[in-house]
């Protein structure tokens, strides 16, 4: 696919609960967050980080996701923040003219009711089983050392729509993946839709914070189920899958294209066999200071 869009986005973001039924996990502090020797990354692996607004251990377990990523690189760890439960926000109760946004979304807490998740925070690593983060360091040390014969070419791109201006981006994200297996195989493909650097407020254990920087939010899926479509793998043959989804700027959602990336996994009863992250535009190369990760 060729890119069409080529004008300026917005290149910053403006700042723009209810009861709890599950406790928020808290670990005590110590060097857990040492990730040990180096490790060649031969895949990617997903990481999801189930999250809430309202969780106050939330933030530590978002900065282990960063050091994670520093060491393996985005390409290989790819971290998707699922905000749900009783400590999340839905954008139903978005109101960008107070400048309350909220991130849970119904598709969020059908991914934590598929894994049974029942505290915060917590991490599910390729499919596997939920733990708390002090644990993910090793898992995913782990989890990268394994082969795979799933290689995924991921494509994305937003197309633009006539009403695209200072009011808003109302496009379509068309996604294409080709996927190819060693071997012979009946798996599942899915595609997210995450976004980086939003900007909304997150409890932690020193208060509450009004401009958190929020990152890797799962926003929406392309297909439904928690794994998506299923797909025929004939080895050394490529199998294409297509998906679209309209960029969501409502009164509840702002997607800021810019912003955005896709990720795609393929999985099967083993867990993840592979995923990547492709993002809709090349990253700027002012990063600016974060808040926090998530």
């Amino acid at each position: 696919m060729k890119t069409t869009y080529r004008k300026h986005l917005l290149t910053a973001i403006a700042a723009l609960s209810m009861a709890a039924l599950v406790s928020c996990d808290d670990v005590s502090p110590n060097d857990r967050y040492i990730l040990g020797e180096s490790v060649k990354a031969e895949r990617g692996v997903l990481l999801e980080d189930f999250t809430g607004q309202a969780c106050i251990n939330c933030p530590d377990a978002h900065k282990v996701i960063e050091q994670l990523e520093e060491r393996y690189g985005e390409d290989k760890l790819i971290a998707v923040s699922i905000h749900c439960g009783g400590f999340g926000l839905s954008t139903s109760r978005t109101d960008f003219s107070s400048g309350r946004i909220g991130l849970m979304t119904e598709e969020g807490n059908a991914i934590m009711e598929a894994y049974g998740i029942q505290s915060f925070p917590m991490g599910v690593i390729n499919m596997g089983s939920p733990m708390v983060y002090d644990l993910w360091p090793t898992e995913v040390r782990n989890a990268i050392k394994v082969e795979t014969d799933v290689n995924i070419d991921l494509d994305a791109e937003y197309v633009p729509d006539s009403r695209d201006g200072e009011n808003g981006y109302f496009g379509t994200i068309d996604i294409k993946a080709e996927v190819k297996s060693g071997t012979d195989r009946i798996a599942d493909i899915q595609f997210w839709i995450i976004e980086n650097g939003i900007v909304a407020t997150q409890r932690s254990t020193a208060g509450t914070m009004e401009d958190y920087v929020h990152n890797n939010v799962f926003r929406a899926q392309v297909f439904s189920g928690l794994r998506g479509s299923q797909i025929s793998l004939v080895a050394g043959l490529p199998t294409e899958t297509e998906g679209s989804i309209a960029n969501r700027w409502t009164d509840k959602e702002h997607w800021v294209p810019e912003n955005i990336s896709v990720v795609a996994f393929v999985s099967d009863k083993s867990g993840v066999l592979q995923v990547v992250r492709k993002a809709l535009f090349p990253a700027d190369s002012e990063t600016g200071e974060e808040e926090g990760q998530s």
